[in-house]
């Protein structure tokens, strides 16, 4: 039995009728779908579980530490207020605006606790922002900290479905309706689950898209997307354990008191999941103000971390800080990557930098999909570090071509989802209407990708971002793989600029690496070692700045798009090609 045909055998043990994670037959948005018949009934459940774990620390924020009695405490504490002095009832939606405070954290539980609908807001957006998505999900409570308080209150006449603003951490003056320690401090009932039924299709979320190409759209999560996605995480690591005993391999046993270093924000689909399986393995958190590498290398290390998921830039710097300071780390074993497409390179360097004692691992989901869809551990991502795994037990996944017909094996088409964490469609937007949610169930997620014989999935590109040269397709994302690879790039996105003969051209916005000189023509060197000519790129912008991302870490194109625009065009002549160091 070779390796795939094993790891099929586990799963159809793992999730047929009498496994841990049996799947089932159940009617999800007027869908047949596969959904894991011992699931928690509710978020509510889950978080409402993490007081079992007593005195084990739940949350460190910088150097302030909270168990998990004290932390479910505060949860409890705040769900009393929710109804009683805002009177928030079940589908009411409860905003959250701040940064990754553990008030953050509470604020969740207790909302999806009452049956309230979370709507985690991004912190990076301005005021105008900020009031666009509250007025679009006609929030009635906002939960914010200082600067996003500030920025709401000047827009409060817009918004007059707004109760009232708890304002966290506000310094010398409040600003918001309320302040948070203030009304805690005078409240000590607990809220009574049994006044509010749940059920596993409850709206929980609105979670909004990034927005890098539109207005962001507030995709709509259950309940039960949220709980399907924690359950996928549990399958994933029991395959993996078991998959590892089985080559005779003995793979160290769990920690004793598992912690996570939060390297990214708690408003995005790649973190948020974590915080929610915190309770049900009692994960002891630890947040940052800010992201700094050294202050994490210095966290790492003081809280004993055994685990943290990055964005490939916060990875790289993450791994700069550790070569620089010769510290070990012995207690890291895992080092993930997520939300953004990683190099061949970056994972090779995470297996030479730790010898092999530290594993890897990412997956691939969007906002819509509530998560990840798919997953690859250590053994097969560093064996394949561009792929972004396989499917989950309730992944329905198709590559689908231009005509609506599945592609074939290794050949590009559009990733669609379907699965009981897709989201239901997007708030305020009728599903008649959408183009990317289909009858059907299906979600086009508008990103091509390629499977191969053994189901491993790997990205190509975004659809809009596909490059048309002459006729000819050129994939931003193999670009940019190849011109990762030169020594002196630390960073480097690929974009498509108007040309007046070949409609466009391949343009690369290039991030060297400190103390590096870098050319165009080295660049155009390199690639040309590993591409065809025409996918060279011919026109460079080439500095020493961080490229443009979002929170999600995700780069943004449209800016880079204007930058190169602003250099003007390329003429017949030829390419026309800038540095900052020329």
């Amino acid at each position: 039995m070779n390796e795939t045909e094993r790891r099929a055998a586990i799963i159809a043990r793992l999730t047929g009728g009498d496994g841990e994670f049996a799947l089932r037959h159940a009617r999800v948005g007027g869908v047949g779908q596969p959904v894991y018949e011992y699931a928690p009934a509710s978020l509510r459940e889950v978080v409402a579980g993490g007081g079992r774990w007593g005195e084990r620390r739940a949350l460190t924020y910088e150097d302030d530490h909270r168990t998990w009695v004290e932390h479910q405490e505060l949860v409890d504490r705040f769900a009393m207020l929710l109804v009683d002095r805002y009177g928030i009832g079940k589908g009411d939606r409860v905003a959250v605006a701040m940064r990754n405070y553990p008030e953050w954290i509470v604020a969740f539980a207790a909302t999806v606790s009452v049956g309230a609908v979370c709507v985690p807001l991004n912190a990076w957006w301005t005021g105008a922002e900020l009031a666009g998505a509250l007025a679009d999900c006609g929030a009635r409570l906002l939960v914010a900290d200082r600067e996003r308080t500030e920025a709401v209150q000047l827009r409060r006449r817009e918004l007059p479905a707004l109760r009232a603003v708890v304002e966290v951490r506000p310094g010398d003056t409040v600003r918001g309706d309320d302040e948070w320690a203030a009304v805690l401090a005078g409240e000590h009932r607990r809220f009574d689950p049994a006044t509010v039924p749940l059920e596993p299709d409850d709206d929980a979320t609105i979670l909004y898209t990034s927005g890098t190409s539109g207005r962001p759209k507030g995709a709509v999560a259950t309940h039960r997307a949220h709980l399907t996605t924690l359950m996928n995480m549990r399958v994933h690591a029991q395959v993996e354990a078991e998959l590892a005993r089985a080559r005779g391999e003995d793979p160290p046993p769990p920690p004793e008191r598992p912690t996570m270093l939060v390297t990214g924000p708690l408003f995005h689909v790649a973190y948020l999941p974590r915080v929610i399986a915190a309770a049900t393995t009692g994960l002891h958190l630890v947040l940052m103000y800010r992201w700094d590498a050294r202050r994490a290398v210095e966290l790492i290390g003081r809280e004993q971390v055994d685990s943290l998921t990055a964005v490939p830039p916060v990875a790289r710097q993450l791994l700069d800080e550790i070569e620089r300071s010769g510290v070990r780390l012995p207690s890291l074993r895992t080092l993930a990557t997520g939300g953004a497409q990683s190099t061949a390179a970056l994972i090779g360097r995470i297996g030479s930098l730790f010898g092999g004692r530290t594993g890897t691992a990412t997956g691939y989901g969007l906002t819509e999909t509530t998560g990840a869809m798919m997953m690859i551990g250590s053994r097969d991502y560093f064996r394949r570090p561009l792929s972004v795994g396989r499917a989950f037990p309730t992944s329905q996944v198709r590559v689908v071509g231009p005509d609506g017909a599945d592609v074939g094996t290794d050949e590009v088409g559009e990733a669609w989802f379907r699965g009981p964490n897709v989201a239901r469609g997007y708030w305020n937007q009728d599903p008649a209407t959408s183009t990317a949610f289909t009858p059907d169930g299906w979600f086009r997620s508008g990103d091509l990708v390629r499977r191969d014989a053994e189901g491993f999935v790997f990205i190509v590109d975004r659809i809009k971002d596909v490059v048309i040269r002459g006729g000819e397709n050129v994939y931003c994302a193999e670009v940019e793989e190849r011109l990762g690879d030169h020594p002196g790039v630390e960073d480097v996105s690929v974009v498509g600029v108007p040309h007046p003969h070949l409609g466009e051209e391949v343009a690369a916005v290039v991030q060297v690496r400190p103390g590096a000189v870098v050319t165009a023509e080295d660049l155009r060197a390199h690639a040309g070692l590993h591409l065809a000519p025409f996918k060279v790129p011919t026109r460079f912008l080439i500095g020493s700045d961080p490229l443009p991302r979002n929170a999600a870490g995700k780069v943004l194109k449209r800016e880079l798009r204007t930058r190169m625009d602003n250099l003007g065009p390329a003429g017949p002549a030829g390419p026309l090609t800038r540095s900052d160091r020329s």
